[in-house]
């Protein structure tokens, strides 16, 4: 049983019981998703997005009912209606949404667990493969059960980075900038599921990850995403080299000293 705080080991073993039963779903509907449908004019949305956030929203709804829950598909509470001391789970049923309406596997089940700004539990899971990424504040990053780490890579002109850039951000809107960041690594890699990049920069797979948004970035997109790189010990910035704040639209995570060097390359270009 947990306790009434709903924290630890049996909170993350809940988490990704519920990520797995959320798969399931995804598996079913995977490629068979029908014709390609958009809400907000360009952002994707199947059946199975808003199946899976139904059942997460069941689960911890059973498990904590004095908890808020915000989701991408059916909203929440706004952050001005929300108690202080109150804790809020933040659901992107599947993200990676357009990758998966067109049969791709790069798409992911991202849940996590805040009070406030503080992201206490997170769990990423890509269904096609069964990889599962969790952690919980102060107690280190895993990989399907594993202690997982960044990158120890050193050198930006050695890294592998991963580009999250939106039409109208700040990179793309800046065509100097972006020659100097697509220029400066050893290879870049374009994946279209935020949280999913997130969960391989915290386990080491990529070096670094760059994403500039037009105005915030959802938390339900980056939350969970941030709790695995800062316990994979990871550095979480945004251009200016600052540590990043919450929603902000730009953010950089990854490896400290790539993500330093990455920074000056912004601070010398915008």
């Amino acid at each position: 049983m947990l306790n009434n705080t709903g924290s630890g080991p049996a909170l993350e073993k809940m988490m990704v019981q519920w990520c797995e039963e959320g798969a399931e779903i995804a598996r079913r509907h995977h490629r068979r998703t029908g014709k390609l449908a958009f809400k907000y004019a360009s952002e994707a949305v199947t059946e199975a997005d808003g199946e899976i956030e139904n059942l997460l929203r069941e689960r911890i709804g059973q498990a904590f009912p004095g908890d808020l829950i915000v989701g991408e598909e059916f909203g929440g509470p706004a952050v001005n209606e929300r108690p202080a001391e109150s804790r809020v789970w933040q659901i992107d049923p599947i993200d990676g949404t357009l990758n998966y309406a067109l049969g791709m596997p790069n798409y992911c089940i991202s849940l996590a667990l805040l009070q406030g700004d503080q992201v206490l539990a997170a769990c990423i899971h890509q269904p096609p493969t069964g990889d599962t990424f969790t952690a919980l504040a102060g107690q280190g990053a895993r990989l399907n059960g594993e202690t997982m780490h960044v990158s120890s890579e050193r050198d930006l002109k050695d890294a592998v980075v991963s580009l999250q850039l939106k039409k109208k951000g700040l990179v793309m809107q800046n065509p100097a900038l972006l020659h100097e960041i697509c220029g400066a690594p050893l290879r870049l890699r374009r994946c279209g599921a935020v949280a999913l990049e997130m969960a391989w920069v915290a386990a080491g797979f990529c070096d670094l990850l760059v994403a500039s948004f037009k105005g915030e970035i959802h938390a339900w997109d980056i939350a969970a995403g941030l709790l695995l790189v800062q316990e994979a010990g990871g550095a979480a910035v945004d251009f200016q080299d600052r540590p990043y704040r919450l929603s902000s639209p730009e953010m950089m995570v990854g490896s400290p000293r790539v993500a330093r060097q990455m920074a000056g390359l912004f601070l010398s270009n915008v």
